[in-house]
């Protein structure tokens, strides 16, 4: 291991949490392409693995041919992983639905970043949110601690469900900020972390050369995309036993599908996402009527554990920190599908202040066929 890699409790910003979970992981091919604010991931990641023969980091023209490099390092049998931001996720996109349509265990970072027009370097979810219909597990982590768990976890999922996985954290709110995280050890890592074994009819093998992703017939077209879906719907249950199996192994609860705080019986519920269910936990000093539930795992979507935390709430407001221009805004509409009568919001885009007076406002709103924006 490289004499730079943390160990135990130490200060860490949320873009070197994710470098050093990384190189816990055993990650064997890094692409590359820098894009703020998500540098400083692929920069950690250069100082930590300089010099080590068992890892290859390699440095792409384009955030499309990186995507291409990690897909094709993980169809060789190799741990990889990735980082972007904002429109390199959407330069990205095409490759993204390769991934999980060609069931490719790669780990990514998205620094959620604020999408053009106009030019933004601030955070909010567009990026991720855009690429939910894609496939791809997400995961939307509130704190640097949690990017650094979740990149652990994020490998373990995918390798078990021959899914990716997109780890969300927001730029600069997590990225650039400094945390107390605690970095656990090597050999506990590899004890949670079993070596990537793919199935050996998946792998490209140049001894043993197979035709992939050939034109089928319709029927078996639909067929492989059912199983993507199938594979994606399994994947609940697995993230619930992944986060347990941390929680075992490492002596500290690790968030699944969900998170909850407050009163579970409370007549007023707030559901959120990322960094703002943070700031929602200021409301609760004040308030014993109100269940927070952030989600953790957007995709596949937890709708179960969602309508059974909601079940006994008269008023859901689900706040967003993304749009979706002509509906409501994603986990809004993903909250209301569920047949909650849930007041939306959309609030916090490029990089806007989400105050605990905000929540209060959106709490404040009734149930309406549009979101509104605050």
């Amino acid at each position: 291991m490289s004499s730079g890699l943390p160990h135990g409790r130490v200060t860490l910003t949320g873009n070197e949490a994710a470098a050093a979970a990384v190189v816990l992981a055993r990650a064997q091919a890094i692409a590359c392409y820098p894009i703020t604010p998500q540098t400083l991931i692929v920069e950690r990641l250069a100082e930590l693995v300089a010099g080590r023969d068992d890892v290859v980091f390699a440095n792409l023209e384009s955030e499309h041919s990186m995507f291409a490099y990690a897909l094709a390092a993980s169809r060789a049998g190799v741990r990889a992983f990735t980082a972007t931001s904002s429109q390199g996720l959407l330069y990205a996109h095409e490759q993204l639905h390769r991934a999980s349509r060609e069931r490719v265990p790669l780990v990514a970072v998205d620094v959620n970043r604020a999408v053009f027009a106009p030019w933004s370097i601030e955070p909010d979810l567009s990026d991720a949110t855009a690429q939910r219909d894609t496939g791809w597990i997400q995961l939307y982590c509130s704190t640097a601690q949690e990017v650094l768990d979740a990149v652990l976890c994020a490998y373990r999922v995918a390798e078990t469900s021959m899914l990716p996985v997109l780890v969300c954290a927001e730029g600069f709110l997590l990225s650039h900020t400094v945390e107390a995280v605690d970095v656990p050890a090597q050999e506990d890592v590899d004890a949670f972390l079993p070596s990537f074994r793919p199935p050996d009819d998946w792998l490209l093998d140049p001894d043993e050369p197979r035709t992939f992703s050939a034109l089928p017939e319709p029927s078996e077209y639909a067929t492989f995309q059912r199983h993507v879906a199938d594979a994606l719907d399994d994947a609940r249950a697995v993230i619930a036993v992944v986060a347990e199996a941390f929680g075992e192994r490492f002596g500290r609860r690790r968030v699944g599908a969900l998170e909850l705080a407050g009163n579970p019986d409370a007549s007023r519920a707030l559901v959120t996402m990322g960094t703002i269910g943070e700031t929602a936990h200021e409301l609760l000093v004040e308030d014993d009527d109100l269940l927070l539930v952030r989600v953790h795992a957007y995709r596949p979507f937890p709708a179960g554990e969602v309508a059974a935390a909601l079940e006994g709430a008269d008023h859901v407001a689900v706040v967003d920190r993304a749009p979706a221009f002509g509906s409501l805004g994603p986990l809004g509409s993903d909250v209301r599908a569920l047949g909650i009568d849930a007041a939306t919001a959309v609030c916090g885009l490029g990089g806007t202040e989400v105050t605990p007076e905000t929540l209060r406002r959106a709490l404040d709103r009734r149930a309406a066929p549009k979101a509104v924006w605050l």
